[in-house]
């Protein structure tokens, strides 16, 4: 064997090895499109509708919080969404529901992702809904890509303190500016008497 033959054989045989060494994953995706709350969710359980389109997913991720900062359920498992498109019904945020049932009236909420872990942006989706457990009113929603929205009750509460904020049209702006320039000046006119 040439001085030649036995160098492509080397190359060969470390090609190799590293073919086998260096693990082949393909790309997986999740992108999020909506989240509601589900039928099912109340103060002992969380569950959402989500509406995702998946490719090559793997995990799963689900946690549940109330304003306090208890964690009321929390897991991470392989998923069933791994090629999806459509609106899942009935994601469970735990197996069997939270740990404790919340008193009446618990401002909970509800998060989980879907795609890859540890999630990043480029693979995982997200989603999330605070919202009280006895009316069942949502206060605040979200989804998008990992990272996007909050993760706790406690961190979704500014939000939805911040989004409930009534805006001002730019006709009532201009009024109330015109009130509050006539009562300025009828003021300063009051003190040079």
């Amino acid at each position: 064997m040439g001085l030649s033959a036995r160098s492509a054989s080397i190359i060969r045989i470390f090609a190799l090895a590293a073919a086998i060494a260096i693990p082949c994953h393909a790309d997986a995706a999740a992108t999020a499109q909506a989240v509601a709350l589900d039928p099912a969710a109340d103060c002992s359980r969380g569950d959402l509708d989500l509406t995702l389109s998946t490719a090559g997913a793997n995990r799963e991720s689900w946690l549940a919080t109330n304003l306090s900062g208890a964690t009321l359920v929390q897991g991470e498992g392989a998923t069933s969404l791994g090629n999806f498109s459509g609106t899942f019904d009935g994601f469970r945020i735990g197996p069997s529901g939270f740990l404790v049932a919340q008193p009446p009236n618990t401002l909970i909420g509800s998060f989980a992702y879907v795609g890859e872990t540890p999630p990043s942006a480029a693979n995982t989706a997200e989603f999330f809904v605070l919202y009280n457990c006895t009316t069942r009113q949502i206060l605040y929603s979200c989804s998008g890509t990992y990272g996007s929205c909050p993760q706790t009750a406690q961190a979704a509460q500014t939000l939805a303190l911040t989004n409930s904020v009534p805006t001002v049209g730019p006709l009532p702006l201009a009024l109330m500016v015109l009130v509050l320039g006539a009562a300025g000046i009828a003021a300063l006119s009051g003190q040079r008497s």
